[in-house]
């Protein structure tokens, strides 16, 4: 027969606490960011809204997110360098085109 020498609460479950805590910061973090990364188009082509409307809109709704979710200094950091970046590239495309 199978050995029941198990005591209930005996079991170190550091580990599996940090992958799950891992998961669900992972699983925050990137929801926030497809919300905020589908918004911008959604404002451009759905709404038809200029695109730098859209992108300070955008950023907002992401910093409220922030906000309200206790996001560390690293989201406003992404968030902030992903604006830029989208803004020089449509505004480098605006004078090729």
């Amino acid at each position: 027969m199978a050995d029941t020498h198990y005591t209930r609460g005996d079991m170190d479950i550091e580990d599996h606490s940090e992958t799950f805590g891992g998961f669900m910061k992972f699983s925050v973090y990137g929801g926030a960011a497809i919300i905020v990364t589908l918004l911008f188009p959604i404002l451009v082509f759905g709404v038809n809204l200029a695109w730098p409307t859209a992108l300070v809109i955008s950023v907002v709704l992401g910093v409220i997110m922030g906000i309200a979710l206790k996001f560390k200094a690293q989201w406003y950091a992404v968030l902030i360098g992903m604006a830029v970046f989208l803004a020089l590239v449509i505004g480098v495309l605006s004078l090729i085109f």
